[in-house]
């Protein structure tokens, strides 16, 4: 197997077929719409189109270029199979709520569907869950049943579709998606529709929501309604903070001698693999991802490896052409957080989508828009920001025990660097001159210093060598190799050492 010289680890395969680049102006001045939405991803271009359909003027603010984030990380898989299994989700909310979150996730398949443009690449394709041993069918058989009682069409096939499947089962009518081109498309249909976007503009959500004005790029935004669509929790409702996990997940491009069915495939491992074709025009460009881990607990370059060797064990390898890490948010209850931000009338929050977030995103969409319209959208209390209680306490401790291990990092001793011994792509936090520093040698060879202590929470980052970033593993804060702020919670960048550690 041979890895491209000119892959970057941090940018995703969809990043080096449609390079991203700044298409809109920042903001400056003052700025009015009736909605104002934090976030130029999925979920808030869905939701600016959905809003000016029934009549709202809207403004996007997005904090870099429209692709840079989350959902240009993704992997362009469409599916409406809940992440936690279809016996999982009916025993957590009953069959009939169970039902009418797949339908909730078809719906979003179908509204994207109708949205696209030729350039997207979008295809209805099945999907295919399968086991690699012969001991599963049986349970495999009651996952099939289970995912067909809430709602999905499932087949069992006459034959394994792919070498190493021994027993498993279609779901029908799942897509995939070109997700660059298809945000790009978005873009210009909120700009045809009359609305605004304003890149490399960050916008910070008030303290007084109903004052209706927010610091946005070099100006002010002012609104009546305000969506939070930025992957993470962007308000100062800590207990949703305590509902998230945030979690590393690893893909992988690689081109194959052999070729696969246009499937999107999962199997039953834990955590699971997936794979499926790229694109339309090349039967051999493949896309692998899996090893998910919780952030700040595993190895990023590790996991990338058994993700390589995932691959080199079931294919003939050529060349691996991209590969990169992303972050997902993982509720505790395994259901999306979506709606009013608790104790507010005019804020709404998208967060917590588990990895699915092209069908969750674009559902939350839709479901932001009834609400903001006054009507009682299905599955709204379901996935309310207001919905946890005291019953989650125990869950919540659970947790939080990786949270509070962290923090201890700040006080126990710590190993002296020698930054002169960093490889090019390697990070490590320990102390110079006395002082706590995160250090790193990045792809350009050049030595960055800053704060290992994360803006938000005060969580001790972890140098991601599969990104090139700085991640904090108490709620997922993610900073560039030099400690600017990327995403998540935090609103600033990592401070910066003291002048006698920055000098060494």
């Amino acid at each position: 197997m041979t890895t491209n010289a000119n892959t970057k680890t941090h940018d995703s395969y969809w990043s080096h077929k449609h390079p991203i680049r700044k298409r809109f102006d920042p903001l400056n001045g003052t700025h009015r719409s009736d909605v104002a939405i934090i976030g130029g991803g999925i979920t808030g271009l869905t939701t600016a189109i959905k809003l000016m359909e029934a009549g709202h003027s809207v403004a996007v603010y997005e904090s870099h270029v429209i692709g840079s984030g989350s959902t240009g990380g993704s992997t362009g898989h469409l599916d409406a199979h809940p992440e936690m299994g279809a016996e999982a989700l009916i025993k957590s909310i009953g069959a009939e709520d169970a039902r009418a979150y797949v339908g909730w996730r078809q719906d979003a398949i179908d509204t994207i569907r109708r949205q696209v443009s030729d350039l997207c690449d979008f295809k209805n394709v099945d999907a295919f869950y399968y086991s690699e041993t012969d001991d599963d069918e049986t349970q495999l058989r009651r996952s099939a049943d289970s995912a067909a009682q809430i709602g999905l069409e499932v087949a069992w096939p006459d034959r394994m579709p792919i070498a190493h499947a021994m027993s498993g089962f279609y779901i029908k009518h799942m897509a995939r998606i070109d997700i660059l081109a298809y945000l790009h498309h978005l873009a210009n249909l909120v700009i045809q529709a009359g609305g605004r976007i304003y890149e490399h503009s960050f916008a910070m959500p008030p303290e007084d929501y109903s004052s209706g004005s927010m610091s946005a790029g070099n100006g002010t935004a002012e609104f009546n309604h305000l969506v939070i669509a930025v992957h993470c929790n962007f308000t100062e409702a800590t207990r949703i903070d305590l509902q998230l996990v945030p979690c590393q997940s690893y893909a992988m491009v690689a081109r194959i001698e052999e070729t696969i069915p246009d499937l999107l495939m999962w199997d039953n491992a834990d955590p699971y693999f997936y794979t499926r074709r790229t694109n339309s025009k090349d039967p051999h460009s493949i896309l692998v991802g899996g090893c998910d881990h919780r952030t700040g607990t595993g190895e990023p370059l590790q996991a990338m490896r058994e993700l390589e060797t995932y691959l080199s064990k079931r294919y003939t390898v050529a060349e691996v052409t991209a590969q990169w890490s992303a972050e997902l948010f993982e509720p505790i209850d395994r259901l999306p957080i979506i709606g009013r931000v608790p104790g507010e009338e005019n804020a709404y929050l998208v967060t917590g989508l588990s990895g699915v977030g092209l069908t969750e995103g674009t559902g939350a969409a839709m479901l932001i828009a009834d609400l903001i319209d006054g009507k009682d959208p299905a599955l709204a209390k379901r996935f309310s920001p207001g919905r946890f209680s005291l019953s989650e306490v125990p869950r919540m401790a659970v947790q939080q025990r990786h949270v509070m291990s962290n923090y201890a990092e700040r006080v126990l001793p710590a190993d002296e660097i020698d930054e002169s011994e960093l490889e090019i792509g390697e990070g490590s936090v320990g102390m110079i001159h006395g002082e706590h520093v995160a250090v790193c040698r990045d792809q350009s060879g050049d030595i960055n210093r800053c704060s290992p202590i994360c803006k938000h929470a005060g969580g001790v980052v972890r140098w991601n060598a599969a990104a090139g970033t700085w991640d904090c593993p108490v709620h997922g804060g993610r900073y560039a190799a030099n400690g600017d702020r990327l995403y998540g919670p935090p609103i600033e960048s990592l401070d910066q050492p003291s002048e006698q550690a920055a000098k060494q």
